[in-house]
């Protein structure tokens, strides 16, 4: 990286801290004003749920610009300097471990009276971030001469850069499009608004549902927009490093950018569904290698572009088409599988499934499950070189495509067999 974009970094991480400080501040608030409250001849309950979300919003903020700022600065200035950064290698098993802790603790302390404002939102927040990070871990090597070459300045950079610039854009583009969308159609907005209440209802009919308004809406946003708009933008934040750096060097930077993008994502959606924490975070765990996966297949394409490599733009295209695929289809296949659930196309379900809360069927966290492991298995695959099913290369060149081009065709079939529990419930619709 030049030194005018280490001088950009550096700047960027003291525009961060400026209202970094005052998040902080505020954040420091509101979580004191829980604890010590005005009531002295009551007993204290633990704060109720719009409140934790509150300092769950507030300490998040506070993280991702004084936190994401001293970290930059710190980071571009050593840079700067000439001063080397030690290799990031990060233990999965260790991490899985502390998932299982923590994950244990947020259901002490979120009904421990004082300590839940106090010590639940921050293990909330390292819940979101550790299943995303663990499937980088899974990716890279473990031996320490080709781990070594990822270091924690790349590593922080990077995934600091997702979890910020690129959740900014994909927030903004993802609330833009939809308004474009809805006001070139604006005869339909009316019957989306008036849909959304009664979309999950029990008891309805399998065609009324699929053909709402409301649903359709919701299908657009998940399945098109949301994974158009994420996939192009979450590696964006890699671009000054990827000229300069090989083909698996270039997947664990774009890796941990999607790992940073992923981890904001899911404090918001653990935030929003506070009462179900838990199950929202368990389930985001099942797919934490999608976010990281797609985000590494893109920057991989941005490499070969900016390199001028032979068939560049082909080959982006190539990555980012699958990587929208397969998000698209984790999206939308989980939505339709919810949405026929609540149609009834299996019978009537148990209100609940054990610790996750969600009303929803076996299919479902069998499909999660599936596209899960299949993304730790192919992501594992490039982040090590090592081609799926595929015997060693002679040649290096032969070697170095072989991962985009054998593990892609498996991982394709993978999409397919995800697709087929989503087929089985479509020929019900039809079949008496």
């Amino acid at each position: 990286m030049n030194t005018s974009w280490k001088h950009a970094i550096m700047n960027t991480g003291i525009l961060l801290m400026v209202p970094g400080a005052l998040l902080a501040f505020a954040a420091f608030c509101i979580t004191t004003t829980t604890l010590f409250p005005d009531s002295g001849d009551l007993p204290y309950m633990p704060p109720e749920n719009n409140v934790l979300q509150q300092i769950i919003l507030m300490q998040t903020l506070a993280i991702l610009t004084l936190g994401v700022g001293i970290t930059i600065f710190w980071q571009a200035q050593q840079s700067l300097k000439g001063s080397p950064s030690g290799a990031l290698r990060l233990s999965s098993v260790g991490m899985m471990w502390i998932f299982v802790a923590l994950l244990l603790a947020g259901f002490l302390f979120s009904r421990s009276g004082h300590a839940a404002g106090l010590f639940f939102p921050p293990i909330l927040l390292l819940l979101a971030a550790l299943p995303p990070l663990w499937a980088v871990s899974w990716f890279t090597p473990r031996d320490k001469a080709s781990a070594g070459r990822l270091t924690w300045r790349r590593g922080l950079v990077a995934f600091c850069g997702g979890a910020t610039l690129s959740v900014l854009l994909a927030l903004v583009l993802e609330i833009l499009i939809p308004i474009v969308i809805l006001l070139l159609t604006y005869n339909v907005t009316h019957s989306v608004l008036d849909h959304l209440g009664d979309l999950f209802n029990d008891g309805s009919s399998i065609g009324r549902v699929l053909s709402d308004p409301a649903f359709v809406y919701l299908f657009i946003q998940l399945a098109v927009i949301a994974p158009v708009v994420e996939e192009l933008v979450k590696p964006l934040v890699t671009l000054p490093l990827l000229r300069n750096l090989n083909r698996q060097e270039t997947f664990w930077v774009g890796a941990l950018a999607g790992a940073g993008f992923a981890a904001v994502e899911n404090v918001i959606y653990a935030g929003s569904g506070l009462s179900i924490w838990a199950g929202i975070l368990v389930v985001r765990a099942l797919g934490a290698a999608l976010h990281p996966l797609g985000s590494g297949w893109v920057a991989l394409g941005w490499r070969d572009v900016l390199r001028g490599e032979p068939n560049a733009l082909e080959k982006w295209f190539k990555h980012y088409g699958l990587a929208v695929l397969t998000h698209a289809i984790w999206n939308g296949g989980s939505l339709l599988i919810i949405t026929l659930g609540g149609a009834q196309i299996f019978g009537v379900l148990p209100p609940q499934i054990g610790i996750l809360g969600l009303s929803m069927s076996g299919v479902m966290l069998a499909f999660l499950l599936l596209m899960g492991i299949a993304a730790l298995g192919v992501g594992r695959a490039f982040g090590q070189d090592r081609p799926l099913l595929a015997a060693p290369e002679t040649d290096g060149a032969a070697r170095a495509a072989a991962p985009s081009e054998r593990v892609m065709a498996l991982w394709a079939l993978a999409c397919l067999l995800a697709i087929v529990p989503m087929g089985i419930m479509g020929l019900r619709l039809w079949l008496p």
